[in-house]
């Protein structure tokens, strides 16, 4: 396959064959092509050279771009659409009842008994319960299903498509970053859908805890042209390191080879009794293919959260009895208790739609809470990336919006920006002119200087691809502030998260672990439950009076700040260890005071935990 947008070259020379029922991830940097390759199979786009052959009539599904703009259809129309076969059949067995209520010719019950079988096989009698059991599970209430779909907002309609989609159960399914606007409750039923589907699947994501889920192989597209690995994401990162070290070898012993010959031939190319030889090495040189390494050409934004922060108070952020509502006087949030400690990284899940994004703006300030007291901590200075990205002003260039956040001049702005992928002309494109995924880099940009001993993030993955969101997670494990934020990145959570909080109904529950206890905890609350619809969820840890639940979060709190100090000594002793870094006597003298500092804040941190131990003993905790 060979396909041009403009003057870029995205797919050449690009060869991909899906088998019946295969699910494959296809991942690779933002910009590669991999929507381009999807509107290509799906016929969108037409391909400059090749072709796409569908054996035997196969049908390829995908959602559509436009959605429904102007729809007047229900949401439970829609979705029922999908099974367009199954009713027309349901209504021509109804036909025959009717038929035979006064006509009992044996080939007529014949024929009825066979038609029956038939729609009972292929799942006639449970495709409501199929299309219910979507909607559910993708977030929308009974009371919804009778709305027009055209009144939802823009994620809203997406998780319909995306359930029409894989109701209807084409030969191949096409999904696009399909978890983008879907829970962690939404994702994991989408994962079990996408397993147990008969369908084949190709799906984009970048969601890797997704892709080792559902995934059997996974296809790279990079440079236009396509790599396959076998197995789910965490094999492919294996064998593709693996595979990269051997091309590096090769690369090396190309290069090697090259000068060798080089080397030759600028010696001896003059000699008169070398210059035949020189010119047989000049052919040979010539005839040489030259081996690139792995990554030739490609940056990587590059996120650096290790600078110094003043140090806050040991309470960062406090809610305390905290109620929000609308002005129909529905409330959103019901006495809301959250108490987030110093080097804490408290994650916020909860369900799209019950009020986490609410939180985290009655967190920063921009909005006000109508009871109860939310205060920030002495010496907090926080930072706010949120999920909509409306702090940066659309009508700026990148440029101009960077330098006012920053207050850097031009020149010192410009190297921010270009560690995170913004270079040339790229920093004169207008805010509004930026994807998605740029926005989200710009935003961190600005974060990465601000200071902030307290980052509050809404969902800072979205629109992120995989090195992005690697390079993101390690300068935040290296961060010596205080994270909360919100997440659906089960990765991104399961590498930062030391305590979960989740609202339900209103009300923070409150896990003090990471993502990994959270997930085994929230299984034993839905059993204990009776695996029905849940009751009020007990805390974790059942039985822990006031003082023992001061004493475990402020345990977490400072183990989390341990852990972090601990990350940072091990990164500044492997930098001292090497030997060009005493070549720069500045950075040198740096590094050196900034390890004696933490080793002395180290001990001071082990000493507070020993003291919150025996706390712990004596409440019994």
């Amino acid at each position: 396959m060979k396909y041009h947008g403009g003057d870029l070259k995205i797919l050449s020379g690009a060869n991909l064959s899906v088998e019946a029922g295969e699910k494959i991830g296809l991942v690779g940097r933002n910009g590669a092509g991999k929507t381009t390759l999807l509107n290509v199979l799906s016929g969108v786009s037409e391909l400059d050279e090749g072709s796409v052959e569908l054996v035997g009539g196969a049908r390829i599904g995908m959602t559509a771009q436009s959605l429904y703009v102007g729809s007047e259809r229900s949401v439970e129309e829609e979705m029922l659409s999908a099974f367009e076969g199954l009713i027309r059949r349901e209504k021509e067995l109804k036909s025959l009842e009717d038929d035979l209520s006064g006509n009992h010719s044996p080939s007529l019950l014949e024929r009825y008994g066979r038609m029956q079988a038939e729609f009972d096989r292929d799942g006639g009698y449970s495709y409501r319960a199929r299309a219910a059991s979507a909607l559910s599970s993708l977030g929308f209430d009974p009371e919804d299903w009778k709305r027009p779909v055209s009144s939802f907002s823009g994620g809203e309609q997406s998780r319909i498509a995306l359930a029409r989609l894989l109701l209807s159960e084409p030969d191949l399914v096409l999904l696009d970053e399909p978890t983008n606007h879907l829970d962690l409750r939404g994702i994991e039923w989408l994962e079990n859908f996408v397993k147990n589907a008969k369908s084949a699947v190709l799906v984009v994501s970048h969601d890797r805890y997704f892709l080792d889920a559902v995934a059997g192989s996974i296809v790279e597209l990079d440079d236009g042209r396509l790599t396959r690995y076998p197995g789910n994401y965490t094999k492919y990162v294996s064998e593709k390191k693996a595979r990269d070290e051997q091309l590096a070898r090769r690369a090396k012993a190309n290069h090697e080879r090259r000068e060798q010959l080089e080397r030759f031939i600028e010696k001896n190319r003059a000699k008169a009794t070398k210059a035949k030889q020189a010119k047989s090495k000049q052919k040979l040189l010539d005839r040489m293919e030259r081996v690139e390494g792995p990554g030739n050409g490609k940056k990587s934004m590059k996120v650096d959260l290790t600078g110094e922060t003043s140090r806050a108070g040991r309470v960062v952020l406090e809610m305390e009895d905290v109620y929000y509502g609308y002005e129909d006087g529905e409330r959103l949030l019901n006495d809301v208790e959250l108490v987030v400690e110093r080097g804490e990284r408290v994650a916020l899940l909860g369900p799209n739609g019950t009020g986490k994004s609410t939180i985290m703006r009655l967190a920063t300030g921009e909005l006000e809470a109508r009871g109860g007291i939310v205060r920030l901590g002495n010496n907090v200075v926080p930072a706010y990336q949120d999920q909509q990205l409306d702090r940066l002003d659309p009508n700026k260039t990148v440029l101009e919006e960077a330098m006012g956040a920053t207050g850097f001049d031009a020149p010192e702005t410009r190297e921010l920006l270009g560690a995170f992928l913004f270079s040339g002309d790229d920093v004169f494109k207008k805010v509004s002119a930026l994807s998605g995924g740029e926005k989200n880099r710009l935003s961190l940009a600005e974060i990465v200087v601000s200071g902030a001993n307290l980052l509050i993030l809404d969902e800072p993955t979205n629109n992120l691809d995989i090195p992005a969101r690697e390079a993101l997670e390690d300068a935040l494990a290296s961060y010596r502030g205080t994270l909360f934020f919100i997440s659906h990145d089960r990765y991104f959570l399961r590498k930062l998260a030391t305590r979960i909080v989740e609202l339900e109904k209103g009300r923070l529950n409150n896990y003090l672990g990471g993502y990994d206890y959270y997930r085994a905890h929230r299984r034993l609350d839905v059993k204990e439950s009776g695996g029905g619809r849940r009751a009020p969820r007990r805390r974790v840890r059942p039985g822990l009076d006031k003082r023992q639940s001061i004493v475990a979060t402020r345990l977490v709190a400072v183990e989390g700040e341990i852990d972090a100090t601990e990350r940072r000594i091990s990164r500044l002793e492997k930098e001292l260890a090497t030997s060009e870094l005493y070549s720069d006597g500045k950075r040198s003298r740096e590094v050196v005071t900034e390890h004696r500092q933490l080793k002395s804040t180290l001990e001071g941190l082990y000493e507070d935990w020993s003291g919150l131990i025996e706390e712990a003993e004596e409440v019994d905790l």
